[in-house]
């Protein structure tokens, strides 16, 4: 296997971004391929850096694609980059030219941490074709409340949302998005952790999506908010991504 670190001018961004790649020995064309999110105050280095995910990965043959997307909770702010955008869009488009990887839904899955955990569901429910499986970790499931709770955000959220009245029933509205979804729509598996400050909201997304009859599990564990659960979890992920059948 291999680890990339690839650099280049980004069409939806504007500007230059890097990405980090692990490869496998042999990539096929059905080979399984993950995109991976970072959280909140993190960048493209952060599973390298933080978790086991090379040596996990060694024993898989899974594409994994790491992206920078900074501060933008994968979202397109008015007059700002286009990071939405960015991530559904173009990022699989250049990487499956670049490296020759599946590009079929079946082999394509999606995962983050927290804001990456927010990312990867607010994608993968927007995009159901494109995804077979979505892995949220403790993700953040709720801007409205964490709006409400922490007001010092104000600034920096309308910056990307607009008004907290644009974020309901758009895009940004992980309810909203579930309410939205079918028997055809990607599956979903949840990690969080009972110490985890994000605990309560996931506890309230699981309910929903099991009222929505989606395919789905929620996995409880002890700790918090931790690269402790996340290593764990990434491990867990791509055990069931290498055993999902075509």
């Amino acid at each position: 296997m291999a680890v990339s670190h690839v650099e280049f001018y980004s069409e939806k961004l504007e500007m230059k971004t890097r990405v980090n790649v692990i490869l496998p020995e042999h990539i096929t064309k059905n080979g399984k391929v993950l995109l991976l999110l970072h959280g909140l105050g993190d960048d493209e280095n952060a599973w390298l850096d933080q978790t086991r995910i090379v040596s996990y990965a060694s024993q898989t043959n899974i594409t994994i694609i790491m992206p920078r997307v900074d501060r933008s909770y994968y979202t397109s702010a008015i007059g700002g980059p286009k990071y939405f955008e960015y991530i559904s869009q173009e990022i699989l488009e250049r990487f499956r030219e670049w490296f020759n990887i599946a590009a079929d839904r079946e082999n394509t899955f999606i995962a983050g941490i927290s804001m990456g955990g927010f990312g990867a569901l607010k994608i993968g429910l927007s995009n159901p074709q494109m995804f077979k499986k979505i892995f949220a970790m403790s993700a953040m499931t709720d801007i409205l409340k964490n709006w409400e709770d922490d007001s010092g955000r104000n600034d920096w959220f309308t910056s990307l949302f607009g008004k907290p009245g644009q974020v309901r029933e758009s895009i940004n509205d992980i309810s909203y998005l579930v309410s939205k979804q079918n028997d055809t729509s990607p599956a979903i598996w949840q990690l969080c952790g009972r110490k985890d400050p994000f605990y309560d909201i996931n506890l309230i997304l699981d309910k929903q999506i099991r009222r929505k009859g989606l395919q789905h599990e929620f996995v409880i564990v002890e700790g918090g908010h931790d690269w402790l659960v996340w290593d764990k979890g990434i491990s867990q992920v791509l055990r069931m991504i290498a055993d999902t059948d075509n």
